[in-house]
């Protein structure tokens, strides 16, 4: 009886310190939760509200976006909304950025303003957006990190995103990956509401390197005529004339070399193509002055100084 009352009497002294530890850290973390809720929505340390940067936003103030953003994440380094804005609004510096130091200091922090954005937790409205313009970063940092790229762009996919050139991105990106199937399927979804030049010269070239050829054919053809990027019809035509090489059309393959070089006299891709051409119309002296000539713009083109040093 004696050590059952003690027991009890004992249990109660131990709970009652934890029951107060407990009361205290509640009211503690209601009294915290309601203060940063006052300061998240007040003026506090000059930090403008969630309203006051959307509408900077909206108005197109990319540069006080983001001058504010950063502000507004140093008082409040777990405001999603805030991070979010700061990493969409680096983004778009990104863009406009004049160096490419400043534009890789601006990808960095428009994707860690965005993943410490989702790991605090978005709303779900907003995690399409967020993981659209998070995988478009990656993209933008280049090649290296396409993996992640096409991860945020599915996710995005996935997560309700309706951007309209987000097929066109995964296309581009799966190109980038040497992983041409991939690339195809995207290619030609993008290709029912976008006829750019440039999409059209990464679908054939994609095409080419899955064995589809006629359909490349086709669509370097398109560029050779229509393209309206200079830069792009003379690639589209080169493609054509290696393709005519290749194939075993040597008369259609210098045509188009020499329409190159009239365009592009510099042009060191065509010259050794035309040296091709030539070695294989026993043309040796006009191949070897071809290949001379590859040297003499590229000096360090290892296939012509190759093809010289046999003649020799």
């Amino acid at each position: 009886m004696f050590n059952a009352f003690f027991r009890k009497i004992s249990t109660r002294r131990f709970r009652r310190p934890l029951w107060i530890a407990a009361i205290v850290f509640v009211l503690i973390g209601c009294i915290s939760t309601g203060l940063f809720f006052i300061l998240k929505n007040s003026d506090a340390k000059g930090v403008i509200s969630h309203r006051e940067i959307a509408k900077l936003w909206n108005e197109g103030n990319i540069e006080k976006t983001i001058a504010e953003s950063r502000k507004a994440t140093e008082a409040f380094p777990f405001d999603e909304y805030y991070l979010s804005m700061r990493g969409i609004s680096a983004y778009y510096s990104a863009l406009d950025a004049q160096d490419e130091e400043t534009r890789q200091q601006l990808l960095e922090e428009s994707v860690i303003s965005l993943r410490k954005a989702l790991v605090i937790g978005v709303p779900s409205g907003m995690k399409a957006q967020i993981f659209y313009v998070l995988a478009k970063a990656y993209y933008q940092k280049g090649e290296p990190w396409f993996d992640l790229a096409e991860r945020y762009f599915l996710l995005a996919r996935n997560s309700g995103s309706k951007e309209k050139d987000l097929p066109q991105y995964l296309a581009v990106v799966y190109a980038g990956k040497k992983d041409y199937e991939h690339a195809i399927e995207w290619f030609e979804l993008s290709l029912k509401g976008d006829t750019s030049d440039i999409l059209t010269l990464s679908a054939a070239i994609s095409y080419k390197n899955i064995g589809k050829n006629d359909k490349a054919r086709e669509l370097l053809a398109s560029l050779e005529t229509h393209a309206t990027d200079a830069k792009i019809r003379l690639k589209a035509k080169l493609l054509l004339a290696q393709d005519s090489y290749e194939s075993g059309d040597f008369s259609a393959a210098l045509q188009r070399y020499e329409e190159i070089l009239k365009e592009d006299p510099l042009n060191a891709d065509a010259w050794y193509g035309l040296g091709l051409v030539y070695a294989k119309k026993n043309d040796q002296l006009g191949a070897r002055a071809a290949f001379r000539k590859v040297v003499q713009i590229d000096p360090n083109h290892a296939d012509a100084r190759k093809r010289l040093a046999e003649k020799l």
